[in-house]
């Protein structure tokens, strides 16, 4: 007998779009581009980002907090996505230019970043074997 669940609670419970594709498609070029443009990326930053990045895609996704997040994101509609983009933006920017983060560093943690969410949807089309709607 098949199961219709989702090993332990790492993938999301339902059949990825081809939205989810575009963007893992995208994670993958992004990650490979890096690779081609930074001089010397460190590694120790790029497996901090990956590993960043499969825990809050993976567990903390499936949380109760996360249900919550979603639910009131779903609500805003596109407006919550693009205030959440200029978050993401506006945090990068104090890393770098008001902390000091040094640009190799956040350019290791984002190819790990990029890196970790194509993994991530290619291990969920693979494991639903199926990709819907957009």
């Amino acid at each position: 007998m098949e199961s219709d669940t989702v090993p332990g609670r790492w993938l999301p419970d339902r059949t990825p779009t081809w939205t989810d594709v575009l963007a893992g498609a995208l994670a993958a070029v992004l990650f490979l581009s890096n690779l081609t443009t930074l001089a010397r990326p460190d590694l120790a930053w790029v497996a901090g980002g990956f590993v960043a990045t499969v825990v809050v895609l993976g567990p903390v996704a499936q949380s109760s907090l996360a249900a919550r997040a979603g639910e009131w994101s779903r609500a805003g509609g596109a407006l919550v996505g693009v205030a959440l983009i200029a978050t993401f933006v506006a945090v990068a920017w104090v890393l770098r230019d008001v902390v000091g983060v040094p640009q190799p560093v956040l350019s290791g943690v984002a190819s790990g970043v990029f890196l970790a969410s194509a993994a991530f949807v290619a291990a969920h089309v693979l494991s639903q074997r199926t990709v819907e709607g957009w």
